[in-house]
């Protein structure tokens, strides 16, 4: 608001609004216990690793500092504006989002203005004109403050995210080094917010383009649903490590700006061997994964056999010569879907959008060209594993059509 231009404003009487100042300051105890209880009734979760006393203390100082400044009719100093900025860092430590403080900001100011503003007498115009001179104040003391702390706050968060992600690729190379078991593994476990002797479940997907990036996004995601995670891009794969999170939630975290990814998910498992042994399922799972359709998730749970297997593919490839029969893919998915839906020729035929002869055709065909019959459990179990080292050739073939690297080497 503007000052009237009749006045000149070192003749105007500010001391009355100096002493309404000090009047909201020796009341500020009940006012400082409004505001707190008001913010902590909004954001409950959000103040949990933040105790009563501190939160009260903060905001307190706030307000006898916002009073002080108001009644010297000053803006707030860098020393004020570094308290601020120290409490950003505080806030990120803590883990609250910058967001909830801000608002938890403007309401304490908007609190502390009220109390301000309701002390003025009405039958004093100058003394009301005087009060709401000082609305423009109070802005610039929020404006600059609320910047002053979102700066901490990023700085801060920065620092922990750095710290997070140093300590998750720590943690990923202990449990590959087969080091699930040592002392220094569990404390990495506990830094990253996991009980070592909980569940554990892994999740594997080919690495993003995009991998910074994508990786903020999905850790953001991930901590939004609650439980804890570890979160990392090894090589050409995504490994997600999580803990207290429904496997559902992962799997719908990993939906990035491309998509749903083609990912393999682990066991389940309790304890870090247990988390290790998960990711190794994943893995395998992921192996088995790139031969299915985008997008879709299989989980070891129900592909164990032929994950497990996957990695004796080159060993057993004297068993699983199927000449050329893997180059027919409308032959590799009778066998795949046949498998896939119970051994019903009907069922296979619904999720091939075919006829059912057709399916038995494919199937006839098949047992031609190999001389295993996918309708029993040794003909069924050898064509699967040549589908899948036949796909995982291909695979390597293109990565190395790609990128010129030997993927023997």
């Amino acid at each position: 608001m503007t000052r009237s231009s009749t006045q000149d404003d070192t003749t105007r009487d500010w001391s009355a609004v100096a002493a309404i100042c000090r009047e909201v300051e020796s009341g500020l105890a009940t006012l400082v216990t409004q505001i707190m209880d008001d913010i902590r009734r909004d954001q409950p979760a959000a103040y949990v690793n933040v105790s009563r006393a501190e939160h009260e203390a903060w905001i307190h100082e706030q307000a006898v500092l916002l009073l002080a400044g108001l009644a010297a009719r000053r803006p707030p100093t860098a020393t004020e504006t570094d308290h601020a900025r120290a409490l950003g860092r505080r806030r990120a430590q803590q883990g609250l989002p910058v967001e909830v403080v801000l608002g938890a900001y403007h309401r304490a100011y908007q609190y502390t203005w009220n109390a301000l503003a309701a002390r003025a007498r009405p039958d004093e115009p100058e003394q009301t004109s005087l009060v709401l001179e000082l609305v423009d104040l109070t802005l610039i003391w929020l404006r600059r403050n609320t910047s002053a702390f979102a700066d901490g706050h990023a700085e801060a968060a920065r620092s922990r995210d750095e710290i997070r992600i140093g300590l998750g690729h720590q943690f990923l190379d202990a449990l590959y080094a087969g080091r699930a078991t040592a002392e220094e593994t569990e404390m990495l476990a506990r830094a990253l917010g996991f009980d070592p002797d909980g569940l554990f479940q892994a999740i594997c997907c080919p690495a993003p383009p995009a991998a910074p990036e994508y990786l903020d996004h999905l850790r953001r995601r991930l901590r939004d649903n609650g439980g804890a995670e570890c979160a990392m891009v090894r090589g050409r794969v995504l490994v997600v490590v999580s803990q207290g999170l429904p496997e559902q939630r992962v799997i719908q975290a990993l939906d990035g700006l491309d998509g749903q990814p083609t990912a393999g998910l682990g066991l389940p498992r309790p304890g870090l061997v247990g988390a290790a042994e998960s990711v190794i399922d994943a893995e395998r799972a992921l192996g088995v994964a790139q031969g299915a359709p985008a997008g879709e998730v299989v989980r070891f749970s129900s592909s164990w056999l032929l994950a497990t297997l996957s990695p004796q593919l080159d060993r057993l490839r004297p068993l699983l010569d199927s000449g050329r029969a893997t180059e027919q893919a409308h032959l590799c998915e009778a066998v795949r879907a046949y498998a896939g839906h119970g051994f019903s020729i009907t069922a296979s035929a619904e999720a091939l959008h075919v006829h059912p002869n057709t399916v038995k055709y494919r199937l006839d065909r098949w047992q031609h060209l190999t001389g295993w019959d996918p309708r029993t459990l040794d003909g069924l179990q050898r064509s699967l594993l040549s589908i899948a080292l036949a796909e995982r050739q291909r695979g390597e073939q293109s990565a190395y059509a790609v990128d010129g690297k030997d993927p023997d080497r």
